[in-house]
This record gives C-alpha cells, structure tokens and sequence, in this order.
C-alpha cells in the first residue's frame, strides 16, 4: 500500500508546472496616447473637477461618475456621445458613418466613410434621381465621388450611372443601363453597359436575365451574363446578381 501512494506522488510531481508573470512597467497597449488629462489632446479628455468627459472633435460634454478613487469607469453605458449616423462605436472606426435620404421629390443622397485598418480611410458621396414616369417607364440616374486615401495612393474617383425600364406588360418589363468613370481604380467605380429582361412570377417573386458588357483594367472589354432573382419587401426591393456565379460554373463544366 505504501509502495502505491509513494508511486503516486512521484506521478504527480512529474506533471506539475511551473507558471509566471512578467511585471508590466508601463502600457503596452498604448490607452494613455488616446486618453489625456484636462486639455490635452488626446481622443477623451476628463475634467475632475467637474465629473465630465468629452470627445475630441464634439462640443458636448457629458457627466460621468467615477469611482471611489476618482478614476473614469471604461464600462459606463454611454460614457461619451456618439451620433446616431455611426456604423461603429469602437474608437478604431471612430467617425465611420452611412446616411442615406430624400431630400427632395425624386432626388437622393447619401453619403458614408469606411475606415480600412491598416490600409486607409474611404470617403463617398453620391445623388440619385430616381421617378416613375408612368405605368409603363421608369428612369433612374445617378452621380458619385470618392476619395481614398492610402499609404502609397491618395486621390478621387468620379462616376456617373442610369438606367431606364419599360414594362410593355404587367409582369413583364426591360432594363437597359450603363455607368461610365474615367477612372477606375480600385474598382471603387466602373465602366460597364447591358440590358435584362424581367418576369414578375407572383407580386413580389421575380427575376431579371440579360447580358453586359463591362470593362477591366487588366484584359480590356469582358461579357458576362446577368441573372438576378429578387423578392420585394413592403419598403424595397432586393436582388442578388449570381450571373458571374452561372458564368463560371458553366466554363468549368466545359473545359472539364
């Protein structure tokens, strides 16, 4: 029996580890280069003699309660403001925003700023006219700029777009668009032209089939079939395009 326990213990101290923690002398993951004292000028800056924090680039200070050693609590549900248009609250997209509206009849705007870790920062603006003439045409037209800028590449890309539908029938109707930017890079716009025509299969089922023609940097002018399924909520419609998905299945199966 003592012969056991002896072999047990043994077993046991052969699986035990040693662990330890390396002191850390100062932040390693740089908070105090966004958080500085009363005036300076980092993203917060905290007044204790008031209780409040405010966000660099906003006039509006809201009040916090620290704890009982004076120090801000990160945790605290809204402890800064932050408007509604933000996509992400998170300090690396602080100033990331969408909007979309009208903003006159027939006319839209919208606008947004996508930030790219470690790659750059994305501003677009663009205006939509968009109006059914009748039963039977529909227009759309539309204008847009963007500006990128980048470690090796800073610079602006226009576009302009329209498109023009006619339904000669209740389920069925023809498409026919375009979109030009005399410059394409980084494909934030593109140059391209084609038409569908669609069939409405019940009041909010249906799909579009055609062909376009769109121009790549790299080959020059390419065709590519156009497949889009679509289902139509109460407020907007929504359609997927898998013409590029048929395309590519089929030149698989034929060079195979």
């Amino acid at each position: 029996m003592k012969s056991v326990l002896v072999f047990l213990m043994l077993l046991g101290l052969s699986c035990t580890q040693v662990f330890g923690q390396e002191s850390i002398k100062k932040d390693t993951i740089k908070l105090d280069a966004g958080l500085g004292k009363d005036g300076g000028e980092g993203l917060l800056s905290i007044d204790p003699s008031m209780d409040r924090v405010k966000i660099k680039g906003h006039g509006e200070n809201l009040e916090i309660k620290p704890d009982s050693a004076g120090n801000f609590d990160p945790k605290l549900k809204k402890p800064f403001y932050i408007p509604s248009y933000y996509v992400n609250p998170s300090p690396m997209f602080l100033g990331d925003y969408q909007a979309y509206g009208r903003f006159a009849p027939y006319f839209y705007g919208e606008g947004m700023q996508t930030t790219l870790p470690g790659i750059g920062r994305v501003n677009r603006l663009g205006w939509v006219y968009q109006r059914q003439i009748n039963d039977f045409l529909e227009v759309y037209a539309g204008i847009n700029a963007t500006k990128y800028t980048l470690p090796y590449s800073i610079g602006q890309s226009f576009g302009v777009s329209g498109a023009m539908t006619f339904r000669p029938m209740d389920k069925f109707h023809l498409t026919i668009f375009g979109a030009y930017s005399p410059d394409n890079r980084y494909n934030f716009n593109n140059t391209y032209y084609g038409a569908t025509i669609g069939y409405d299969f019940t009041e909010r089922l249906g799909v579009d089939v055609g062909v376009q023609r769109f121009y790549d940097s790299r080959t020059g002018w390419e065709t590519m079939p156009v497949v889009v399924p679509s289902y139509k909520f109460k407020k907007f419609k929504l359609g997927v395009d898998v013409g590029g998905l048929f395309y590519e299945g089929m030149r698989s199966i034929i060079h195979k």
